[in-house]
This record gives structure tokens, C-alpha cells and sequence, in this order.
């Protein structure tokens, strides 16, 4: 094997994966459909060039250090969602380029106009919808995002597995954490602020059909979970809802 960091922070097992799609299909995508019956919403976006993802991400890591994915709507109050990926410096920025993840899997970039519009269309005519389905009332997630450290370990992770032939696609679930009774069960470390919100989920896919990491590198797998036992567990988590949490003013970066 040659010597590849093993993805202890982000790695998820595939009981929490499971788990999250199945609050999203259940729990989420169910009020999405309800907005068009001709319309249904995504489970996923699959991304067949991963060459070219990792590149992609790659560059827009390395010129603001963090990447964000933004949640948009073709249609103000349609469930035809799409997702945003933009290189900002922390959580706070508002990006100054916008890449879409298009029907071919691929980023391109669009107008910030453009971009803007569909994040307004996500913002008002799905994210309030949702928020009614998190318990404590709060805000629905509007991006996810990504440390610098966190992505790059899962792009590397992903550009390792595709460079040993184990997998030639990839796929961003759309998912969902779950209840605290259900994220409770699974994590040494329960982040409360994270219930019932909506983020995504980077899978595998072999030869046109899903898979996984235990499936495709069945060594790897299991040094990464016995590593996750020790003092690198950090939770689990690979990206953050926001809003929530919002940091407060003044407030460091989580690391």
C-alpha cells in the first residue's frame, strides 16, 4: 500500500450513512415532492468524471482554503434543487464565484447573479419549509462547509481509491442527520445542533453500482476504524450544517 494518510476524520461508517439517507427519503424529501407532483426531488448527483472532480475541488481549495456547498432551486417553490460550490476564506464570506454541479457531474462556472438566484429560491421557498421539520424549530441548513483540512482529506481519500482501480464514480447523497434518539446511538460525541438538518454525503460507485468502503478496500477499512478508536476520533462529522451552528461574533473557527 502505498502511503496514504487514512481518512480517520471523515470516514462514516455505512450504518450512519444508511441512516442519514433514510431520514432525508423519509423525512425530507417526502415535503419536497408535495411542491410538484412532476417534480421530484433528488436523492443524489452523481459525478462520473472523478479525475476531474478532484481537480475541480482541488483548485477551489487552494485559493480560500475552505470550500462551501450552497443548497438552490431552479424554481422558487420547486423541489429541483441543485448544488453551489464556491472557495471561501471562513464561514461568514459571501463567494465571489459560483461553480454548479451540472447534469454531467461536472463543475461549471455561472454568473454570481445567477447563483445568487438560486440560493434566493432555495432560501425562500424550500429552506423555510423544512425548517418546520426539525424539532426545535430552528433554521434549516443553507450550505455545508468544509474545512480546508476536512475536504482535502476526503477528495485525497477519493482520488486514492479511483487511482487503485476500486471505484470510477462517485455520488453526493443528499441526506439528513437524524433525531437524537437515532445520531445518539451511533456517535462517542452527539452534536445536538446538527438534528434533523440537511447535508451531504460523499459515496462510491463501481462499474455503475454503489459501494463501499469496506466493500472496495476491505484492509484500509478496517485500520481506519481501529484508528478511529483511539485519540484521532474526532466525531465523525465531515462538514457543518450552517446556519446552524452559527459561531458567535468573535468566536474561533471549530477545528
Amino acid at each position: 500500500m502505498e502511503d496514504q494518510k487514512l481518512p480517520v476524520r471523515t470516514f462514516i461508517p455505512a450504518k450512519i450513512g444508511d441512516a442519514r439517507q433514510n431520514w432525508y427519503k423519509t423525512k425530507k424529501k417526502p415535503e419536497l415532492d408535495k411542491l410538484d407532483a412532476n417534480i421530484k426531488a433528488p436523492e443524489s448527483f452523481l459525478i462520473a468524471d472523478i479525475r476531474a472532480f478532484v481537480s475541480d475541488v482541488s483548485k477551489l481549495i487552494a485559493k480560500n482554503s475552505n470550500l462551501g456547498v450552497y443548497f438552490g432551486t431552479q424554481t422558487d417553490g420547486k423541489p429541483d434543487l441543485v448544488l453551489l460550490f464556491a472557495s471561501v476564506k471562513k464561514w461568514s464570506n459571501l463567494p465571489g464565484e459560483y461553480y454548479l454541479l451540472n447534469a454531467k457531474g461536472r463543475l461549471e462556472v455561472i454568473a454570481v447573479e445567477k447563483a445568487h438566484a438560486l440560493r434566493n429560491n432555495y432560501q425562500n421557498g424550500i429552506k423555510p419549509l423544512l425548517s418546520r421539520s426539525t424539532d426545535d424549530g430552528h433554521t434549516e441548513t443553507e450550505y455545508v462547509y468544509f474545512e480546508k483540512d476536512i475536504i482535502t482529506e476526503i477528495v485525497d481519500e477519493i482520488d486514492y481509491q479511483a487511482r487503485q482501480g476500486n471505484i470510477n464514480g462517485l455520488k453526493i447523497q443528499m441526506v439528513s442527520y437524524a433525531d437524537k434518539k437515532t445520531e445518539g446511538g451511533f456517535l462517542k460525541t452527539l452534536t445536538p445542533k446538527y438534528i434533523q438538518r440537511l447535508a451531504i454525503l460523499f459515496t462510491y460507485v463501481k462499474d455503475g453500482r454503489d459501494t463501499t468502503f469496506e466493500e472496495i478496500d476491505q484492509e484500509r477499512f478496517r485500520l481506519t476504524i481501529a484508528a478511529q478508536e483511539g485519540p484521532l476520533v474526532s466525531g465523525l462529522d465531515t462538514g457543518r450544517p450552517v446556519p446552524p451552528p452559527i459561531p458567535n461574533p468573535g468566536e474561533p473557527e471549530e477545528k
